[in-house]
């Protein structure tokens, strides 16, 4: 018996590392260094307006955009990027997705640690972010610690993949969303969510979490009501989101908000929130003066046309009012060659939103959300290098976004299918 047990832990191992090695035994790490690179020719589309211009030349140095024109200093060891024919664009954002989706860390050790270690990464997934151009990824809910974890590798470019800002938790409610959803496991729903309704305690909570390293806070801010009046889904009060989003101005955190109604979306603007997710759902129509208190309150729309297809009902008029909008897929890990947030574009620019309009969504616009408008969004001194090289004009056509043919990550090429004609060493 001792000796069945004894091959059977060896088989176990054994399979164990050849599922690691065809899954991907590299976890996806970086290829190349960051480098000193000149990007000639092409056309710039750098995110400060709808048009674009002849590129005049872009210098990166140590990550971020240290020049742009003829008056550059070009040093030596730099690498020469020939743009031509291409048009280049900043990286995009994804506001609004669940990078580990329903996934949580378990509490054994050993073997199946380290193949959960190989899955909760999930490099497969960080490698199609890179591919589909997105460079910055919030991600609005996910279990604990793994995604502080996760973070951590990705901030100190142990692995690979977009700068990653979180959420930690929902802020919900007992049975509200998503902890009615019985297909989640209680186990997974304990860890990624804070149900309470207790302003004490939610404040907290998030001063506990700040320090942890989160960089916003997801707050679900949606009943549902049956036709005979019934409340199925609760959600907190406006006590507790009031709560929430004073503490998270305290620390200088985002509050990225769930809403359903347009009653509960004013609510939630008079809170004091910086982003509305989903935004007027189940086909109601967003009211004149609901979209003035958008404009009025610098607050980014969120749309996320593919979980809520009525919302394309506003969107022309959303547009039309001047209102921000970010691009969020809330999507998990269905990203396979970009199709997700591609879709979204699409989606976004088939109700109604100028084509034009639909990329400074994804760039300048998801780095006001963030609150990092300084570092992130368009192509300026200054800025991280975070750079697009693409073959089309997404400007005029978003659908154009499939012909991404390289990827530029603080000042790291990523993603290269241009290196045979295009880059040359000087």
């Amino acid at each position: 018996m001792k000796k069945f047990f004894i091959y059977f832990t060896l088989l176990i191992i054994f399979i164990s590392a050849i599922f690691m090695i065809a899954y991907q035994k590299d976890l996806y790490v970086w290829q190349n260094p960051q480098q000193s690179m000149w990007i000639a020719n092409g056309q710039l589309f750098d995110g400060t307006s709808e048009k674009a211009v002849k590129n005049p030349g872009i210098l990166v140095e140590n990550g971020k955009i240290s020049c742009i024109g003829g008056a550059c200093k070009i040093p030596k060891s730099a690498i020469h990027i020939d743009a031509t024919g291409k048009g280049i664009i900043p990286g995009l954002i994804d506001l609004h997705g669940h990078i580990l989706s329903a996934k949580a860390e378990g509490n054994r050790q050993g073997i199946p640690a380290m193949f959960w270690d190989q899955l909760r990464f999930l490099p497969s997934v960080r490698q199609e972010l890179i591919a589909a151009g997105i460079t910055s990824y919030r991600t609005l809910g996910d279990v604990m610690p793994a995604i502080f974890k996760l973070k951590e590798e990705l901030s100190e470019q142990n692995i690979a993949g977009p700068r990653l800002f979180i959420a930690g938790p929902i802020f919900t409610i007992k049975d509200g969303h998503p902890s009615q959803n019985k297909r989640i496991s209680s186990w997974v729903l304990e860890n990624m969510t804070v149900q309470s309704d207790d302003p004490v305690y939610v404040k907290q909570q998030i001063a506990a979490l700040a320090k942890k390293g989160i960089d916003g806070v997801k707050v679900v801010y949606q009943s549902h009501t049956d036709e005979q009046g019934v409340v199925v889904m609760p959600r907190i009060s406006n006590e507790t989101l009031q709560a929430i989003t004073s503490e998270a101005r305290k620390h200088g955190l985002w509050v990225a908000v769930h809403t359903g109604t347009p009653e509960e979306t004013e609510e939630a603007i008079a809170a004091g929130i910086t982003t509305i997710e989903h935004g007027i759902r189940h086909g109601n129509l967003i009211e004149t003066t609901t979209m003035q208190k958008i404009v009025e309150n610098n607050i980014v729309y969120v749309p996320t046309l593919g979980r809520e297809p009525q919302g394309h009902l506003n969107i022309a008029a959303l547009n039309h009012a001047g209102i921000t909008f970010g691009v969020g897929t809330d999507s998990p890990v269905e990203m396979k060659n970009g199709n997700s947030y591609r879709k979204e574009l699409s989606r976004m620019v088939n109700a109604g939103l100028p084509d034009v309009k639909a990329l400074i969504a994804a760039t300048k616009n998801g780095s006001e959300a963030l609150g990092k408008s300084d570092e992130l969004g368009t192509i300026e001194v200054g800025k991280f290098a975070d750079i697009l090289l693409v073959d089309g004009q997404p400007w005029q056509d978003i659908t154009e976004l499939k012909n991404i043919e390289m990827v530029i990550l603080s000042g790291r090429i990523a993603l290269d299918k241009l290196t045979a004609v295009s880059v040359i060493a000087q």
